[in-house]
């Protein structure tokens, strides 16, 4: 193998390394799933990766991922831009729900690809229960995990429609790890049975054409949710 050959195999491996590196990572939005009207609902926002047990400092975050939005949903479909606080490990921050029903939290980056021919999108959401009622909200993100309320039940919506056959992985509290399929109606179902953190997680790869203005070759997508069951 000649050096040219062995510099050109280095650098593959590098890039491929990056690559699972950065997909192995998402943004996680952690709250409680229930809520009181006019009372303070924290929340915090970490990137991590819950498989290997690496929660990433902020200062390390990949890309332009720290400039990320979040965005408040309430059951009447008003959509409220929050502004959560940065930390060394964390950003966090309050809302004070004003409505019975379920509210969601939203984020939805694409990270800034660099010399990267594929894009990381990561979207993160939580619901909050507050009181009884229902959300009228769209989902209008590329890619959407949500949860049935009282169920175990979620959905996986790509561009607004359900994702057949898309790919749901979660970890459990005692981390043992589900891996799942999504039906033809874009639902699956998790096993909820054990107290404690469950991290759901979904991906899709968009494949784009070769002459794609952006440069790109591909959207990597990824979908979060962290659901505590009390």
């Amino acid at each position: 193998m000649n050096t040219t050959t062995l510099k050109s195999l280095c650098l593959t491996l590098m890039l491929t390394m990056l690559i699972i590196g950065v997909q192995a990572h998402a943004l996680w939005i952690h709250t409680a799933s229930s809520g009181e009207k006019g009372k303070e609902h924290p929340y915090r926002i970490y990137y991590a990766d819950y498989q290997e047990n690496a929660i990433e400092p902020v200062a390390e975050w990949y890309s332009d991922v720290k400039e990320f939005e979040l965005w408040l949903i309430s059951p009447s479909g008003e959509k409220t831009k929050l502004e959560p606080t940065a930390t060394a490990e964390y950003f966090e921050g309050t809302f004070v729900p004003e409505e019975d029903g379920e509210y969601r939290m939203e984020i939805s980056h694409t990270a800034n690809p660099g010399e990267s021919k594929t894009a990381y999108q990561f979207n993160a959401y939580a619901q909050v229960w507050v009181g009884k009622g229902k959300s009228k909200a769209k989902v209008d993100t590329d890619l959407a995990l949500i949860k049935s309320a009282n169920s175990s039940e979620y959905e996986l919506l790509y561009k607004g429609k359900p994702l057949a056959e898309g790919d749901v992985t979660v970890l459990g509290p005692n981390a043992e790890t589900q891996e799942l399929k999504t039906g033809k109606k874009g639902k699956t179902s998790l096993d909820l049975s054990k107290k404690g953190i469950y991290f759901a997680e979904a991906t899709h790869t968009e494949k784009l054409p070769e002459d794609d203005p952006s440069g790109l070759k591909a959207i990597w997508r990824c979908a979060t949710q962290a659901i505590e069951i009390n």
